[in-house]
């Protein structure tokens, strides 16, 4: 589901993911101004268009938005018979329904609505107690990598700090198809300086240890870790006595998020990389965000991440 169908560029990005033949894709949104969009984006609409004001089944699925409320305890001031004729809602509505299997948005609303509206219709997978992002860097010069969380939590506590790694190594094994190996990074290696900031993270890898003896952790992992000492081995040599991680990692999880959207804009603009994201995590379905700056290409392959998400849910 495109829950923004009367944007140019998300139109297009459907008709490319159809042509691809990467997923079948369906946008909401009026159907003149969807036919707009897509005489601005040079495409011919071949797409299906679902107009929720044309739904005939709109009064039920108001019901419906009502009910998820109460049993989250949510109360709205919207009307849910008005709120379902929100896009974003709608979206998600019929994929929490299973008429589809995800729902990308986010290229015209902010990551507060979009978050919203998921946690609202969909809520939480039962694993986790909070939602997370994460980016896949695709470098020109090393293998890929996973960057979390960078788009959702301010100043995670040590649970959620534990959630985020456990959600990142998830993507990377979706994304990339390897093992990952988590580094939970700080200004700090294994007790190299004191600052109580540095106390959630070690706090986080206590964690990740009691989870694994207890069999919900099946990946690598360390911390604190700076960032030279996770990803050069050299550097980790002289740093790290032993480490199933160190100087080898491939999913980064930045102790808070000022440090996770700077370190991968930095990437993105200095290195040239590619920033695939940001992908949220924890949802109980896939949803997924855009940048409001995102392209047509940003599009389609977030599209791919959820179809692929989607396909892999069934096959549990």
């Amino acid at each position: 589901m495109l829950a923004e169908g009367e944007d140019e560029r998300v139109v297009a990005a459907a008709e490319e993911a159809a042509r691809r033949g990467l997923c079948r894709p369906l946008l909401v949104g009026r159907p003149p101004a969807v036919a707009d969009a897509a005489r601005r984006a040079g495409v011919e609409l071949a797409v299906p268009v679902l107009d929720p004001a044309d739904d005939p089944q709109l009064d039920e699925r108001a019901v419906e938005l009502d009910a998820r409320l109460a049993q989250r305890g949510i109360r709205d001031p919207t009307p849910a018979a008005d709120r379902v004729r929100d896009p974003l809602f709608y979206a998600d509505l019929l994929v929490a329904r299973g008429r589809a299997d995800g729902a990308v948005m986010g290229a015209v609303a902010t990551t507060g609505d979009t978050l919203r509206a998921a946690l609202r219709v969909i809520g939480l997978d039962p694993r986790y107690r909070v939602v997370t992002s994460c980016f896949l860097m695709l470098l020109r010069d090393r293998p890929p990598l996973v960057y979390a969380d960078c788009g959702v939590l301010p100043q995670p506590d040590p649970e959620q700090l534990a959630d985020v790694a456990m959600q990142a190594a998830a993507a990377y094994r979706l994304l990339v198809g390897g093992e990952p190996r988590v580094a939970l990074l700080a200004f700090s290696t294994k007790g190299s300086a004191e600052h109580p900031t540095l106390e959630p993270v070690r706090a986080a890898v206590a964690i990740l240890e009691r989870r694994r003896r207890q069999g919900h952790v099946d990946f690598a992992f360390d911390g604190e870790l700076q960032a030279d000492a996770a990803l050069v081995p050299e550097v980790a040599a002289r740093k790290v006595a032993s480490s199933p991680v160190a100087g080898r990692a491939n999913v980064l999880i930045f102790p808070d998020l000022n440090s996770g959207n700077i370190a991968y804009k930095l990437t993105e603009r200095l290195a040239h990389a590619r920033a695939i994201g940001p992908l949220l995590q924890g949802l109980d379905r896939p949803v997924h965000d855009l940048s409001r700056g995102c392209s047509v290409t940003d599009i389609v392959d977030t599209m791919a991440i959820a179809a692929l998400e989607a396909a892999r849910r069934r096959q549990r």
